[in-house]
């Protein structure tokens, strides 16, 4: 059976590459499964995932925390706020089919965006929650 945050991160990553509105802002499909080291922005990438144990009694399950940042190419906090938003528009509360776990529910529990450290470029971070169970 797969890890149940490798499904997640996974069936995540694609839906991104697979939604026109973030493409259409990346200028491509520039979502990384970690920040990529030298690339020019625009992208998205995945930069923390928290697991914990989120058993019942008779069930196993589990709660994550994911972290993505969306790096602009220039500076402007709209295209950041736009691509966020577009983020929020493909994750928020989807359906992913996930290998060999449920996704009983992923949801946008934070965002902000601003300037990125040494950087004239802003950068959105996302923050989202999930629970998983294992297909029985």
């Amino acid at each position: 059976m797969t890890d149940p945050a490798f499904a997640l991160t996974a069936a995540m990553r694609a839906r991104l590459l697979d939604h026109a509105p973030v493409l259409a802002l990346l200028g491509g499909g520039h979502v990384f499964d970690e920040r990529p080291r030298g690339a020019n922005p625009p992208y998205v990438a995945f930069v923390a995932h928290e697991t914990r144990d989120w058993s019942v009694q008779d069930a196993k399950a589990h709660e994550h925390f994911v972290t993505l940042e969306a790096m602009t190419q220039r500076r402007s906090r709209a295209d950041a706020q736009a691509l966020a938003s577009a983020i929020e528009q493909a994750l928020d509360n989807a359906a992913l089919p996930l290998d060999g776990h449920a996704l009983v529910n992923l949801r946008l529990i934070f965002w902000s965006v601003a300037r990125a450290r040494n950087s004239e470029n802003y950068a959105a971070t996302l923050r989202f929650r999930a629970a998983t169970e294992p297909l029985s």
